[in-house]
Parts: structure tokens; C-alpha cells; sequence
């Protein structure tokens, strides 16, 4: 297995456009629908959203403004500071389209960054470039409860590579807030500083993960910035408020050429009731209907790809990062 991987940089060149261009070459399919409420109507127990502690890898901390481990590090525990720390600042961050703000929060003696975004833009009958290819719009939207929805897509898989997020009001403005990831750089700032993956198989099984994800969410703004790699070479994703919509169809079923073993279980044991359980104050019926279709086809792709070339070929297992990179402090 390990060697078939190590082999993807070849196999990989016609996909890493996908990843390193930032452009996807499938279409996306019909228009996205409005989501499932209005941001005013996230409010209450809908607001704050409690997981369990992660499985998140040994070696990767959450930081402080100053760059030492925060004292706590699950996503229950993140989640409750951002819920209740005071906001000390809050500007606004000069990259990426949904108006986002970097906040400096304060509370128990701890100080860390995280974003705020409210963005809920609702278009029709518009055109918009998706994956490299211009396309009609009945419906569009642009919504920060899509970042949260992602989150707990995220963690429905045990993927961990979103970062924790709630939604709450910041000064009377309903919208999200996520913890800033300090130490990172982006895909596209990595390429430009020529720093290259010390263990190029291991990157390639997570731009695979990242693959899997996105056509589930439908991903129609992943780019090269938004794709966050910490010091470890852990990959997140973030600004994912323009995923999800009531299209099944895949964006890029083409990129996926091998499917972690155990998202690949967790993919199929995916329960629809669950699913709506932590959804469906984000995602509308249509919606979750929708998410549970298009993972039926990445079922289905990965199942094809396994029939001709072998489970052995196709499907990986990833263990944690083992190599630092050179950013992210000392």
C-alpha cells in the first residue's frame, strides 16, 4: 500500500489541478437551495454547538495569541470559551470574499484569536463562475451556518480537519465564530515558498481525505486558500460557506482516487436520522437529502474503483503527522 501511495505524485498530476490550481473541472449541478433558517433563528440550544473530545492526533495543540497550548484542547472545551469569552477586538481580515473578521477573545485568564463571520447573501437568476466553468443560478447563497454544518459533517466522520465552531451574536450580529488557527499557512502561500512535504504519501492521503470531503459537502469555493497546514502538516479546511445546496451531484468524483479505510466505513455506516440531528438546524430537508444522495455516489465511485483495482490499492490507512515543518514558530 505504502508504495502504490508514495506513486501518486505521478498519478497525481492531472488531479493536483484540482488542489493547486484551486480550479475543479466537473460542473456543479442545479442551484442550491436557501438553507434551512434564517440566521436569526439560530438562536438557544441551536447556538452552541457541545461535541466530546476529539480524536484529534497526538502532537497538534490549539495555541494562544502567543503561540503556547491552550489549557484546554477539546471541542467541548473550545467551544464553551467561544461562547462566553469577551471580545477584546475585532477587525476585519483583508483575504476572502464572505467578509470575515479576526476577534481577539478574553476570558479566564486566556487570550486567543478566532473569526467571526455573518455573511447570508441570497442571489437568483445570477451567473457565477463554479469549478472553472461559468453557470446559471436559480438560487445562491452564501451563509455562515454552511461553516457550521461542515463542522459537524466533520465530526459525524471523525475526520477533524475543520476547526470547532458555534454560532453566536457578536454586538447584535448573528453569525459564526471559529477558533483562529495560529503557527498555518495556506496551500498557495506553501507552493510559493517552495516548502515541499517531507512524507509526500502521507500529503497525498490527506489531499484524498479533502477530495471525499468536499464532493460530500459540495464544496463549490475550495481553493488554495482555503486549504490551512500547520506546523505538524495537518491539513484543515475552513470557509466552507458555500458548500451544501439541494444538488446531487458530485463536483469532482474524477479526484477521488482512494478513500481512507476507516472514513471509507464510516462513510457507509453514515445514519440519515443522526445526520439531521446536527444539521437540520443549519440544512434544510432538501438539503440532508441531498448530502445523503451524493454520499451514496462517492459510495459507489470508491466501490467501482475498489472492484477493478483491489481494496488493497484503493483503500489507505493514515496515521498522525511525524514531520515539522519549517513556519509556525520554534
Amino acid at each position: 500500500m505504502r508504495t502504490i501511495l508514495i506513486s501518486l505524485p505521478e498519478m497525481d498530476n492531472v488531479k493536483s489541478l484540482f488542489v493547486v490550481a484551486g480550479v475543479f473541472l466537473a460542473a456543479i449541478g442545479p442551484a442550491i437551495s436557501t438553507g434551512a433558517q434564517d440566521p436569526a433563528e439560530i438562536t438557544g440550544e441551536t447556538r452552541q454547538t457541545v461535541h466530546t473530545a476529539s480524536d484529534r492526533f497526538d502532537g497538534y495543540l490549539f495555541l494562544d495569541v502567543d503561540g503556547h497550548p491552550l489549557p484546554f484542547q477539546s471541542d467541548e472545551e473550545i467551544e464553551q470559551f467561544l461562547s462566553t469569552a469577551a471580545v477584546v477586538s475585532i477587525k476585519k481580515i483583508p483575504v476572502g470574499v464572505s467578509d470575515p473578521r479576526k476577534m481577539l477573545l478574553d476570558g479566564q485568564g486566556v487570550r486567543l484569536h478566532a473569526v467571526f463571520k455573518d455573511i447570508d447573501v441570497k442571489k437568483r437568476n445570477i451567473r457565477d463562475t463554479t469549478a472553472g466553468k461559468s453557470k446559471i443560478y436559480l438560487t445562491w447563497r452564501d451563509w455562515y451556518g454552511y461553516d457550521i454544518a461542515a463542522y459537524h459533517v466533520d465530526r459525524l466522520l471523525g475526520i477533524d480537519r475543520v476547526p470547532p465552531i458555534i454560532g453566536h451574536a457578536i454586538k447584535g450580529n448573528d453569525g459564526s465564530v471559529q477558533i483562529w488557527l495560529e503557527g498555518v499557512i495556506t496551500e498557495n502561500e506553501r507552493r510559493e515558498k517552495g516548502f515541499d512535504p517531507p512524507n509526500i504519501a502521507h500529503f497525498n492521503k490527506q489531499r484524498e481525505i479533502m477530495h471525499v470531503f468536499d464532493n460530500l459537502v459540495g464544496n463549490r469555493d475550495s481553493n488554495l486558500g482555503n486549504a490551512l497546514i500547520d506546523r505538524n502538516w495537518h491539513v484543515w479546511f475552513i470557509d466552507c460557506s458555500r458548500c451544501f445546496g439541494t444538488s446531487e451531484d458530485l463536483l469532482f468524483p474524477e479526484a477521488i482516487t482512494h478513500c481512507e479505510r476507516r472514513l471509507w466505513k464510516v462513510l457507509r455506516e453514515l445514519d440519515a436520522t443522526e445526520a439531521t440531528q446536527w444539521l437540520a438546524p443549519y440544512l434544510s430537508k432538501g438539503e440532508i437529502s441531498a448530502l445523503m444522495v451524493r454520499r451514496d455516489k462517492i459510495m459507489e465511485h470508491i466501490q467501482t474503483l475498489i472492484d477493478e483495482w483491489g481494496e488493497a490499492s484503493i483503500l489507505f490507512d493514515i496515521g498522525p503527522p511525524t514531520e515539522i515543518a519549517p513556519w509556525g514558530g520554534d
